[in-house]
């Protein structure tokens, strides 16, 4: 190692200038050819160490190996320098350069941290060959680094890299180890290729018990916490301790077994969430912990098929005909591409007219769907729907699609909508009972709506508290132009998280709706006035007797009707019955 006179300044003992340095070492190399030379490409003289005072070389020493380390390597480590030292994971790497799907399997089973950790023990091992390839001996290197973690010294990234090589450190210790060095030196050495200095320098992980391995646990254990009634996992133990306390009674040694709480609690962590829920739930809560599929809606066009349901408003409103509080249903109909709220109704309860009123609002206004996609129940699936020949669907051509029973995550896009729209529109009144009201003030309110609801349908006179109560309760027109507001709001200011975005801000229904019928054209059937009202007649098959039908409790006469005498046929017409259209709560 050579150095030069600006090299060796302010080192303790030598001169401070540079004139006085060159004396110096002039007088210590004695002007001979093998302790001193010219720099290369330079006109300064350096100066070989052995030259130097025994204190001062060591210094040196030092200071040029803190400013190797303190360099990223500009070469790979140079292979002629490994040794042949016995290890004892030898036998192990034998087998896997043997069999390399070993080596393939080991690796992939190994997590991050492992994974980190012999990234940390391989940046060590270069670093002490690095060393050795200055001129240090590979004990005099390991000292060097050992010494240098201990004490926190180490550049940044090797410090980081020592500490986290510690696979266990305790929480005063600093550094690595003399023997644990030494032993990943050997380690990367004995290796060849990346995979195997990952594969063996990687620390090894406990093997966590798994629940497979124990029969008691899916056996005696699972039986108890596996129930509809959905016992915590402390219930259960304490069923599974009964039982296993009466089948050993006779047998110490197995009632000395029995697994504690604290273990079983374990186990059941480790079973994976869908197999832990089975059992204790069915149908859709199952359903949300098994894998699922998502519909690539872009396939489909503008009305290419709409989506309906339901819901209950979590709030009491006055009945438009005897304006006691009661609970309104409220049905959206909602295009799949665009997510546009294409329709909607408010009736007094979910019934075929409701339903059948929502989809001709859509149609009057945004056109003929080529699909209608709704769940099983009553109103959603009828005759007057889908009857052959005198359901609306079949008249209109359109294919009418149900969802799966207990399935609703096939409908999610309409779920996600009646979760939030229904419930912001109740929020705007006082009578609003859903789950984030207050259940003392929604228990006094009951009552309260219950007071009146009595007095109105008695015909007495309201006291005041009833008066007040029924300053508060909505009126019929009152909600629905609430819930005009609020469906104007959604298509037309809604940011719908599920749609394209447009300088960084997603697109609200109605943009997008408009973008995508200037972009892919309009061909959307729409109905006339006169198709609209004759396609939404309600019509039923009635037998004709001597000229007389009857409909809805009405009689029709026609004297034709006596050519197709007591023989079924279709009746078409609007309610003619003074009584109200809608059911009456």
């Amino acid at each position: 190692m050579f150095v030069s006179a600006n090299e060796l300044l302010k080192i303790p003992g030598l001169p401070e200038t540079v004139q006085g340095m060159r004396l110096a070492l002039n007088k210590w190399s004695k002007d001979s050819d093998q302790m001193q030379r010219k720099r290369t490409g330079t006109k300064a003289f350096e100066y070989h160490i052995d030259c130097l005072p025994e204190q001062v070389r060591e210094i040196v020493r030092q200071r040029h190996y803190k400013s190797l380390i303190a360099q990223a390597p500009a070469q790979p480590v140079d292979e002629s320098v490994k040794r042949r030292t016995a290890i004892k994971s030898r036998d192990e790497l034998a087998i896997m350069r043997q069999c390399p799907a070993l080596l393939e399997r080991k690796v992939q089973a190994m997590n991050d941290q492992q994974k980190q950790i012999a990234d940390a023990r391989m940046m060590l091992a270069q670093e002490v060959i690095r060393l050795q390839q200055a001129g240090m001996t590979r004990i005099a290197a390991v000292t060097f680094i050992v010494d240098e973690s201990k004490a926190g010294t180490l550049p940044d990234a090797l410090q980081r890299a020592a500490t986290l090589a510690n696979a266990k450190k305790g929480r005063t210790r600093q550094g690595v180890g003399k023997s644990s060095l030494q032993e990943w030196v050997s380690l990367y050495l004995s290796a060849e290729r990346p995979q195997e200095h990952l594969a063996i320098l990687a620390p090894g992980q406990p093997k966590k018990q798994r629940p497979e391995d124990m029969t008691w646990f899916y056996a005696l254990f699972w039986p108890h916490y596996a129930r509809p009634c959905g016992p915590t996992v402390l219930e259960a133990y304490r069923a599974f301790q009964a039982d296993w306390q009466g089948k050993y009674h006779d047998q110490p040694a197995m009632l000395a077994a029995l697994p504690t709480y604290d273990k079983v609690n374990r186990m059941v962590k480790r079973v994976a969430p869908h197999r832990r829920i089975r059992g204790r739930v069915t149908g859709s809560a199952l359903k949300a912990y098994q894998v699922y599929q998502q519909r690539d809606w872009a396939q489909m066009p503008v009305n290419g098929c709409w989506i309906a349901d339901g819901k209950s408003l979590n709030m009491k409103v006055a009945h438009p005909i005897h304006g006691r509080p009661f609970t309104p249903e409220l049905t959206l109909v909602l295009d799949g591409r665009t997510r546009y709220l294409v329709g909607w109704s408010l009736s007094l309860v979910e019934n075929a007219i409701a339903v059948a009123d929502a989809w001709r609002y859509a149609i009057q206004h945004h056109g003929k769907p080529l699909f209608a996609y709704s769940d099983n129940g009553g109103g959603e699936t009828n005759k007057m729907l889908d009857a052959d020949i005198t359901g609306i669907f079949p008249r209109l051509g359109i294919e009418h699609i149900t969802g799966i029973p207990g399935n609703p995550q096939a409908r999610g896009i309409i779920e996600r909508l009646n979760g939030v729209l229904p419930r912001r529109l109740a929020l705007r009144f006082q009578t609003y009972n859903g789950l984030s009201a207050d259940p003392n003030g929604v228990r006094v309110q009951g009552q309260k709506l219950l007071s009146l609801s009595n007095a109105l349908r008695q015909g007495k006179e309201l006291n005041a508290t009833q008066q007040k109560t029924l300053a508060i309760l909505p009126r019929w027109r009152q909600l629905i132009d609430a819930i005009e507001e609020e469906v104007q709001r959604y298509n037309h200011s809604h940011e719908h998280s599920a749609l394209p975005k447009v300088n960084g801000k997603s697109m609200t229904p109605a943009a997008y709706r408009k973008a995508l019928l200037a972009e892919e054209g309009d061909d959307i059937e729409y109905l006339t006035p006169g198709e609209l009202r004759e396609m939404f007649m309600p019509e039923e098959k009635r037998v004709a007797q001597r000229g007389w039908v009857e409909l809805l409790n009405n009689q029709y006469f026609a004297g034709e009707l006596i050519e197709v005498d007591r023989q079924r046929c279709g009746a078409a017409g609007r309610h003619t019955d003074p009584r109200p259209a809608l059911p009456i709560a």
